[in-house]
């Protein structure tokens, strides 16, 4: 049954296998939670208030990413994930009893804190297990795990939208949430923590992070990817959802991307094993940036809208999904080399970047789409945000290059060097 989890080589450690499913059990309630509050807020102004209600989600994530995986290093991984879980689900049940704005905004965002505790130390756990050779593809059974489960998040926050109503979904997702904790409580055993000389402040660690090259040119790409993703998990089922697509075709629509795109990630992951890390996430940057180029400039040639539903048109969606099957290479790669470049005693500090970063992208994502929907208004939204995506993956496609050819000179150099000794 576990076959798929084998390398060439190399065999995935029970207890990450264990945290692979937990974590996309996670996901999946977190992925069909917009979907929910989105039905549950219906009505006017339903856009702009998913955006208030969504800003505060990624704030907390934000602000307290770094302190977990900081945190993780000094008392280990489990625990922090396990309480992380277990405040998320509290949170969900706390959604059933009353559906105003503020009330929600202020759960959503104490729901923040639970997500930045399982992020960073669930990928430090991983760095701390994983053969070097083999990291990659872990780090790609870990970011399909956390998208595969955002997706079918999408497909099961849809149907239960159509078939159960919100408050019955919210129960739902917390009981999801609540057998995540419990599989990772029970199966996982508690690590023996490394000891160390001494602990550094918060940032005193972080700027021991950021002393990294690599970490310090990866940094602001992830935001950019991070932003991207905020935008179309918080905007795009609402979106759908105004254009008078059902919960179940929205869903559908989404399981269909998220299967194809996150089967291929730990592909990715094998790939930068063999190839590098550089190279294919310059290969998933670029393939986002044809995909948003191909909406904003080309939609008409992939698909329609039409008062009967979207129609697709395959002479469109043949080089759009080439594209998107590449979509997914950036994340794995760039989440190994981050493992690869760091001490393993502050793998949980390093990780924690990676929680900030989708942290900080989303609240960018929300924050400024709120603005966007304020001054454009609900109708024009839509086509301001993509284009705000478009200015965003340009910047991302500059910043990579740059990475990608500064690393090839300095390859050489050193070579050079090495050579005339």
């Amino acid at each position: 049954m576990f076959g798929i989890f084998k390398g060439r080589g190399f065999r995935t450690p029970w207890h990450l296998r264990v945290l692979y499913i937990s974590t996309f059990i996670l996901r999946t309630a977190f992925g069909a939670l917009l979907l929910l509050i989105s039905a549950y807020v219906a009505g006017d102004n339903g856009l702009l208030n998913i955006a208030i209600i969504a800003v505060p989600y990624p704030l907390a994530e934000m602000a307290t990413a770094s302190y977990f995986g900081i945190l993780s290093d000094r008392t280990g991984r489990k625990p922090i994930i396990v309480a992380g879980t277990t405040l998320a689900a509290i949170i969900v049940v706390l959604y059933t009893l009353w559906d105003n704005v503020w009330y929600l905004t202020t759960l959503h965002g104490i729901h923040g804190i639970g997500a930045a505790a399982t992020v960073a130390p669930a990928i430090a756990m991983i760095a701390d297990n994983a053969d070097a050779c083999d990291r990659g593809r872990q780090m790609g059974w870990f970011d399909y795990s956390t998208f595969l489960g955002y997706i079918i998040g999408a497909v099961v926050g849809g149907f239960l939208v159509d078939l159960t109503g919100a408050r019955i979904g919210f129960v739902i997702i917390a009981v999801l949430l609540g057998i995540s904790a419990i599989m990772l409580y029970a199966m996982v055993k508690k690590e023996q923590v490394k000891a160390r000389k001494e602990y550094h402040g918060g940032f005193a660690e972080l700027k021991r992070v950021f002393k990294v090259r690599e970490v310090r040119l990866m940094f602001p790409i992830w935001l950019i990817i991070a932003t991207l993703l905020g935008i179309a998990i918080t905007y795009l089922p609402i979106i759908m959802l105004n254009a008078d697509v059902s919960g179940t075709t929205i869903g559908i629509m989404f399981a269909a991307a998220g299967v194809a795109l996150g089967l291929l990630q730990p592909f990715w992951g094998r790939v930068s094993d063999v190839v590098g890390r550089i190279p294919v996430m310059a290969y998933g940057v670029l393939s986002i940036f044809g995909i948003i180029i191909m909406l904003l400039f080309f939609p008409d040639s992939a698909f329609d809208v039409t008062d009967d539903g979207i129609k697709f048109h395959l002479i469109g969606m043949i080089p759009l999904g080439i594209m998107g099957l590449g979509a997914g290479a950036f994340v794995p790669a760039a989440l190994a080399l981050m493992a690869d470049s760091s001490d393993a005693e502050c793998y949980g500090a390093t990780m924690g970047l990676y929680s900030f970063a989708l942290g900080f992208g989303a609240f960018i994502a929300e924050g400024l789409g709120l603005a966007i929907i304020v001054l454009t208004g609900e109708e024009d939204a839509p086509g301001w945000l993509l284009y705000f995506a478009a200015g965003l993956i340009g910047i991302a496609v500059v910043l990579m290059m740059v990475f990608f050819v500064s690393s090839i000179v300095r390859k050489r150099f050193q070579k050079a060097k090495a050579e005339r000794r």
